[in-house]
């Protein structure tokens, strides 16, 4: 077991390294003080209800000259702050969806240093109302220095299905079959709700998505380089799904029924009250699939003297019903502290029916024998979530203390009865059938406490500083047992039964300093984690240890050479520890012929990622580009064996390294007033080195993802949708997958004043996706063919009730650079 000594030791570590940059920036924070220029700062109000309009755009240009020489964004106090200003005569202009574009001339003196012009007061106007609404779908997609931000409600297909839907129309993310979830080509990016990881992966993770109806999300935000504020896990970055919280008072919400050809159906309800000292917010929603699948592999053996082939046809139906709450408070003490606590329970029934047909053939490929294999599977999970947050404000919004903890726990029971036949050639049956029963139950717990402190200087620098403890504890069960024939019972599996435990703690800090020089913005973050892991395997009384420290470097540049250009560039360093599933060593006999079993003596894989970033709006289009290089050391992959039986052995190895580079591309472009469309596009290239292993073991691949959304305006309150997407084959050491093709499409349409919104959708329309490849080792090859029942039409009925936020907030690319991000989302 782990020493505590040992981890206050590593705190003590953190906690030097953190003390040591914080000095480092307390002395160049003295440096930027004494910068030249004078500050020009402003609260912007609304002149009826005198609360302060938040995002409002502020600039300042030369009298006689309509060049912008700074900007920037109203916070949630409606303040700004526009620095380095040369004393003179300036022409100040606030301007913000829905109100008059105001102009105002103001005089900048060197003395006093801050130049405060007071309030200013927006009206609404009429005009700029009636255009809110297409002003917001222009914007489907922002970009901001370290995110990019996609609005997801305008998105029809998606929001007749669930957040697992929403997810797929993401540029550059890929859910296999399996649903995990890819970024760029790489498994190792974290899904966050609310800016708080999940703490599930793989199919716990995707059955919590499936449950998230569309319509509850907000927007959808891709950090593909985090800063050094967010914890270090995952490679490939973070995505976050950000859920809709009504920001009307009063009480509102809506009503959610939809049917689906599977055969499914759904039904949902959210509910948000709000008053001036609180709000409160809780949905509750039901979900029933029956979904169908299928698959099929080919494998080649070759060994010195014979050749043999194993081949497999299967079909399946998997049937859920899923019940998912959330809810939460969040109490207004005050103008300056606010405290919220939230929870979510998820869980429900599934059941599976596979049914599997084996063909064994000679050299020659003439058939030996067959076997029919039945799994037949039930099971139940719950899972809970609580959480609570605190946040203190000081004298303004960009100055406060936040403490943040939360607790997860998921149990799971699910059991599998097996039932093969083998058969000869004449399809006479060959012995008894083989009976087995495996009960896998497990308990996962993890729970994080984490505080952060953002100070603001006058001068528009910032200052952060953090530190987050983390706990998990991952307990899964393997109970196998087989019928003995000749004792007419069924026996301990003794090879296959075991009790992995897997216990992980991560004490973390860091240290973050925003700040700019003139027009170039750019922050600097640190962290430090240290990692200590303990994993045993009750069954043999083993137990493997692994401890690390890390530190995690971050930056990132933000240059706006006018309010409609800006570049970009940042570098991350990042980590993807092992997972339970990856260490236990005791195999996996769902499948005899194809065995999986894990590695414990995995080390932890290190990503440094590189981007540079171009945006451009135009008038009616946008172009956001992306150059991006990634480098995996220590690579966590699957490594496949084949013994001389045909078997398929399956563990993970850390491979030397994975590199890859490319661009991005994000089109939008505004064709008619009826008709606008989005493009995303991927290339890369992928290189894989696993000479570790295996002589002569790498592979390298050039491949490419296009998705194209088109949105037609047919009526005011019709729309139409389709989108398109391919994904070229992509790489990994010892193979590679198939190219993967599909279309969607969705009508919506809105009655009573957008009340009340018939959504129809058909995923999958020339029912083209499905997930293949093909793998190859020393003595092997093979092929596979996975698919799952993917073409479905929804129908899905939404009654909106209450005060509605039908025209959010959006900054339609005109963000100003403020020296970082506020709030870690």
């Amino acid at each position: 077991m782990q020493s505590e000594n040992a981890k206050f030791a590593s705190m003590k570590i953190c906690i030097s390294v953190i003390l040591s940059l914080l000095f480092i920036c307390t002395i160049h924070a003295q440096v930027q003080q004494n910068m030249s220029g004078s500050v020009v700062t402003g609260k912007v109000i609304d002149v009826k209800t005198k609360k302060p309009v938040e995002f409002a755009a502020v600039s300042i240009t030369k009298l006689n000259d309509s060049t912008i020489l700074s900007g920037a964004i109203t916070d949630a106090e409606g303040k700004f702050f526009l620095k380095e200003i040369t004393a003179g005569n300036y022409q100040l202009q606030i301007q913000y969806i829905g109100y008059e574009k105001i102009k105002k001339e103001i005089q900048v003196t060197a003395q006093p240093p801050f130049n405060n012009v007071g309030l200013i007061e927006l009206k609404e106007s009429t005009n700029e109302l009636e255009k809110v609404e297409i002003i917001a779908e222009q914007s489907y997609f922002q970009n901001s220095i370290d995110k990019k931000v996609y609005n997801v409600e305008k998105d029809i297909v998606a929001s007749s299905g669930n957040a697992s839907d929403v997810l797929q129309t993401i540029p550059s993310v890929t859910i296999d079959i399996d649903g995990n979830i890819s970024l760029r080509g790489n498994t190792g990016v974290r899904i966050w709700i609310d800016g708080k990881p999940t703490g599930f992966s793989g199919s716990s993770l995707n059955a919590i998505l499936e449950q998230i109806p569309a319509g509850n999300i907000e927007s959808v935000e891709v950090v593909t380089n985090p800063s050094a504020r967010y914890e270090a896990e995952g490679g490939a970055g973070i995505i976050n799904i950000v859920m809709k919280k009504n920001k009307q008072s009063g009480m509102n919400g809506n009503i959610t029924a939809g049917i689906s050809t599977t055969p499914g159906y759904e039904a949902g309800i959210a509910l948000n009250y709000r008053n001036p000292k609180m709000n409160v917010y809780s949905s509750y929603t039901y979900r029933h699939d029956d979904r169908g699948g299928s698959g099929e592999t080919f494998r080649k053996t070759f060994e010195t003297d014979t050749t043999f082939y194993t081949n497999s046809i299967s079909a399946s139906e998997n049937i859920s019903a899923m019940h998912m709450g959330r809810g939460g408070i969040d109490f207004y003490l005050n103008e300056k502290n606010t405290l919220g606590f939230s929870g979510m329970i998820h869980g429900g029934e599934m059941n599976n029916l596979n049914t599997t047909y084996y063909s064994f053939l000679n050299a020659d490929s003439a058939l030996t024998s067959t076997s029919t294999r039945i799994a037949d599977g039930s099971g139940h999970n719950f899972s809970y979530n609580v959480a609570m947050n605190y946040k203190k404000i000081y004298e303004d919004a960009k100055h406060y203390l936040s403490f943040d903890a939360n607790y997860n726990r998921t149990d799971m029971n699910d059991l599998t009865n097996y039932f093969e036949s083998y058969f000869d050639l004449l399809d006479m049956t060959l012995g008894e059938p083989f009976l087995q029963n495996i009960a896998r139950p497990g308990i996962n717990t993890d729970a994080a406490a984490a505080i952060d402190y953002v100070h603001p200087f006058k001068n528009g620098n910032k200052f952060e500083t953090g530190f987050k403890y983390t706990k998990e504890i991952k307990d899964n069960t393997i109970n196998s047992e087989s019928f003995d024939t000749i004792a007419d019972v069924f026996v301990n599996d003794l090879l296959i039964s075991n009790q992995f435990i897997y216990d992980e703690d991560v004490f973390a800090g860091y240290l973050i300093w925003n700040s700019s020089i003139k027009k170039l913005g750019y922050q600097i973050g640190l962290r430090a984690e240290q990692t200590y892991t303990n994993s045993e395997l009750t069954t043999t009384s083993e137990t493997f240890e692994n401890n690390y420290f890390g530190l995690f470097p971050s930056a990132h540049l933000a240059y706006k050479l006018n309010d409609k250009t800006e570049f970009t560039a940042s570098y991350s360093r990042r980590i993807d520890r092992p997972n339970s599933w990856f260490l236990n060593p005791f195999p996996d006999y769902s499948d005899p012929y194809n065995l999986r079993f894990g590695n414990p003596f995995l080390e932890p894989e290190y990503e440094n990622s590189y981007e540079i970033g171009f945006t451009k709006y135009f008038e009616k289009h946008t172009i956001d580009a992306s150059l991006f290089y990634e480098q995996t050391l220590n690579e966590i992959s699957p490594y496949i064996t084949v013994d001389s039986a045909g078997i398929s052995n399956m563990t993970f190895q850390n491979y030397n390294s994975e590199s890859q580079y490319g661009i991005e591309l994000i089109l939008r472009s505004e064709f008619y007033k009826w008709w606008n469309a989005t493009g995303s596009f991927n290339f890369n290239q992928t290189l894989v080195d696993a000479q570790n292993l295996e002589a002569g073991l790498t592979n390298s691949l050039f491949n490419y993802n296009i998705r194209v959304m088109n949105f037609f305006q047919l009526a005011k309150a019709t729309s139409f949708q389709v989108t398109v997407s391919y994904n070229t084959p992509w790489s990994f050491a010892q193979g590679k997958s198939d190219a993967v093709f599909y279309a969607d499409a969705g009508l919506k349409q809105d009655f009573f004043k957008n009340k009340l919104s018939l959504n129809l959708s058909m995923s999958d329309i020339f029912d083209t996706r499905q997930w293949g490849g093909f793998s190859e080792g020393i003595n092997y090859y093979s092929t596979n063919i996975r698919k799952r029942e993917s073409q479905i039409f929804t129908a899905k009925l939404t009654y909106k009730f209450g005060q509605q936020d039908n025209n959010r907030r959006t900054r339609s690319g005109q963000e100003g650079y403020d020296g970082g991000n506020d709030e870690m989302f």
